[in-house]
């Protein structure tokens, strides 16, 4: 969905005894609905380092389930579904509080029975599992040596499987490259060297094309220090200088109106900057549509906030700082410094949490 889920509608509380629970009901039409999808929220909280298994099955063959675990806040933590068989998320939380389940189909315009179920994981393998990814989002609160075990554990797997990698091991192996590029950009260029290799030679086609991939983020770190340069008029006509924002934290969002990624990443951005604004948070635009009038009705449709480059304008800088995909979000810190190039979702609170620290 283009926004979240969890921003609609109603929500169901689902209470747990002795980490358990489950509710059988069904889509229907009275349900919120988004892009043609009927969803239903349900709350629900978990307690930090706990593993749950979250179970959205099909009652009736009909669904085709697609579930989604949110924070609070609406992130998006974890999915699964969507392929016509019932959607499991296995995850061991980071932090007790109240999360939100979005259970919906795959499939636009579906309505049909379904049970959700939550319990404690018991499997060891699963459990396991779990405790890596939880360990890879938590490398931030890790120790040196629990960090190097991170690293030299996610090595040995992916050697040991050789030419049987899987796509799950690459979004395994892209999730940390990005919480080490957040944290040690050296520690990232190593991984992103060897995960390369690794995957190049696996005998799945599809992981020959994300090994060039982490080729494409490798290149991407050289960026991260550097003092990015940003300059042109509006799209309201007024003068704009990245220099004039030091003492700023700053998101350089370079997007665009067709892009369905950039829009749906908009929310998200609205919320940070809301959030943020007050504490020196900034955001610009860079857009790669053909049309000034385009985006102009655009962002005062949606009433965003921040300016936007021209087209004119930013078509030189798309091309000056070489971006070929989009969206491209640069963030730089109160220096204009570049501190990451994957300031999306939940790592653009993340970071201005860090770069923005209230003092106390």
């Amino acid at each position: 969905p283009t926004r979240r889920s969890s921003d609609l509608g109603k929500t169901i509380g689902l209470k747990l005894a002795d980490g358990k629970g489950n509710a059988t009901t069904e889509l229907n039409k009275q349900d919120a609905v988004l892009q043609k999808h009927f969803f239903k929220v349900y709350t629900v909280n978990l307690e930090k380092g706990k593993t749950y298994r979250i179970d959205h099955m099909d009652a009736g063959d009909t669904v085709g389930p697609l579930l989604f675990l949110e924070d609070a806040e609406g992130n998006q933590l974890e999915m699964d579904g969507g392929r016509g068989e019932d959607a499991r998320i296995v995850i061991k939380i980071a932090k007790t509080g109240s999360y939100r389940l979005v259970a919906t189909s795959g499939q636009p315009n579906v309505t049909g029975k379904f049970t959700l179920e939550i319990a404690p994981e018991t499997d060891a393998k699963l459990l396991k599992e779990a405790d890596l990814k939880y360990r890879i989002k938590s490398f931030a609160d890790l120790s040196g040596a629990q960090r190097k075990n991170l690293v030299q554990e996610l090595s040995k797997r992916f050697q040991d499987k050789g030419e049987d990698l899987t796509i799950a091991d690459a979004q395994l192996a892209f999730q940390f490259s990005i919480e080490a590029e957040m944290e040690d950009v050296d520690l990232a260029r190593d991984v992103l060297k060897d995960y390369s290799k690794m995957f190049a030679a696996a005998s799945n086609k599809q992981l020959a094309g994300i090994s060039r991939q982490f080729d494409a983020s490798l290149k991407n770190l050289d960026k991260i220090g550097k003092v990015l340069d940003i300059a042109g008029k509006t799209t309201t006509g007024k003068d704009f200088d990245l220099k004039n924002l030091k003492g700023k934290v700053v998101l350089v969002d370079f997007w665009g109106t067709w892009c369905p990624p950039c829009v749906a990443e908009i929310p998200n951005m609205a919320k940070a900057y809301e959030k943020y604004y007050k504490r020196g948070f900034d955001i610009i635009g860079i857009s790669s549509d053909k049309d000034d009038d385009v985006v102009i009705a655009f962002m005062e449709g949606r009433q965003l906030p921040w300016m936007c480059i021209n087209i004119e304008d930013g078509a030189k800088l798309i091309k000056d700082n070489k971006v070929n995909s989009f969206p491209t979000p640069i963030l730089v810190d109160q220096a204009g410094r570049v501190v990451s190039l994957r300031a999306r979702g939940p790592q653009l609170e993340r970071l201005l949490d860090r770069l923005l620290a209230e003092k106390k």
